[in-house]
């Protein structure tokens, strides 16, 4: 008999283990909270007090302690998610470029907060404690405590 999601993750709350998929080699700290109809993939490790709404894809990828990720986003493998950052429901991250060449991920600074409805592109570099407005397509890195908005998202004063 398979091993329940509470018995391989002690100190997790899943809202609806019935209908939460944890693929192999997933690593969730202690206090975190996984909505339902999320898949999280082999390699993904989730750090503490991490909350993850309904309707996730959360690929192999790191996010750390006490981020809070909404319903419907879509985190794609190879993305760095630091410490204390927000992402509103329905956020995309993207991880190919579509040009033949390698992989590039993106990464979001500590205490970044995202707005739902964003798109991050591969290689784009959010740093710490910036703001990207709900809607926006994020195409170029922002610099720390900068915000952003639009598409192609750009700094407001």
């Amino acid at each position: 008999m398979a091993m329940s999601l509470q018995d391989r993750f002690p100190g997790v709350h899943f809202y609806n283990p019935a209908l939460t998929e944890v693929q192999d080699d997933v690593e969730i700290g202690e206090g975190s909270r996984i909505g339902s109809m999320t898949i999280l993939h082999e390699g993904a490790r989730i750090g503490r007090g991490v909350t993850i709404g309904s309707h996730c894809n959360i690929c192999h990828c790191e996010i750390g302690d006490e981020v809070s990720i909404q319903t419907g986003c879509h985190i794609t493998r190879g993305v760095v998610i630091e410490a204390g950052v927000f992402i509103g429901p329905g956020v995309v991250t993207l991880n190919d470029k579509l040009k033949s060449g390698p992989m590039s991920y993106p990464r979001i600074g500590e205490k970044a907060r995202i707005g739902g409805g964003s798109t991050i592109l591969p290689g784009v570099q959010v740093g710490p404690g910036a703001l990207v407005g709900a809607g926006s397509v994020v195409v170029r890195d922002v610099a720390a405590n900068t915000t952003v908005l639009g598409n192609p998202a750009r700094a407001v004063s």
